[in-house]
């Protein structure tokens, strides 16, 4: 449960944080825009499963 709340936070980071939408020729148009959500919870997913962002406290001690 608390990788889920992990997770929707970095994802709602990485919209604002992560990586922009490119213009342009070289941009991916309409159909990058419509995948970047999908790659920012993929991205959070993997930096959950790598660090643990000490969501979940008891007795003063991190689990």
């Amino acid at each position: 449960m608390v990788d889920g709340l992990e997770q929707a936070f970095l994802s709602e980071m990485l919209k604002y944080a992560g990586p922009r939408e490119e213009s342009g020729e070289f941009g991916g148009g309409v159909g990058e825009s419509q995948f970047a959500s999908m790659l920012n919870d993929a991205y959070a997913k993997a930096i959950v499963d790598r660090i643990d962002l000490g969501f979940l406290v008891q007795d003063g001690v991190r689990t």
